[in-house]
């Protein structure tokens, strides 16, 4: 099993009204004053594909800016996998922003996900995207195929 938390979109009609959500929540970050901008961070921390294989699961997150040092991935548990990315205040305090549109702090996405090798788990980072492969459990010892008669 696989599913986001604490959301999950299980129709059709759910998936069109976050994407409306989503375009909605794009146009209101590019605003100039943006009276939203750490709430927003809360809600919509970064971008996430999700996709199931046969053999495996695959993650691709939108993390651009970080540097893999700043990128967390842990496997909690038996289901709980999250991703974690802080980016620091900067530490010149003497700066006067014109114009302040990167967010910093913690930014943080968990997933539910069952019955994977932990053991097998890749993790790469590249051009700013974070790809994780969760190749499943093969539990071909407790499976028993029956001829058809």
């Amino acid at each position: 099993m696989f599913r986001t938390i604490p959301f999950n979109f299980k129709n059709n009609a759910a998936e069109k009204s976050r994407d409306v959500l989503d375009r909605f929540w794009d146009f209101a970050m590019e605003q100039a004053h943006n009276p939203v901008g750490r709430a927003a961070s809360a809600i919509f921390p970064f971008r996430v594909d999700a996709i199931e294989l046969p053999e495996r699961y695959e993650l691709f997150a939108e993390l651009p800016g970080f540097t893999k040092e700043e990128i967390t991935v842990a496997y909690e548990g038996d289901a709980r996998l999250t991703i974690r990315a802080e980016r620091p205040e900067p530490e010149d305090e003497d700066v006067h922003y014109l114009c302040r549109e990167r967010r910093t702090g913690t930014f943080e996405r968990s997933f539910e996900i069952n019955d994977i090798d932990k053991e097998a788990v890749n993790v790469s980072f590249e051009n700013g995207v974070l790809h994780v492969v969760l190749p499943k459990l093969q539990s071909e010892e407790n499976k028993t195929v029956f001829d058809i008669h």
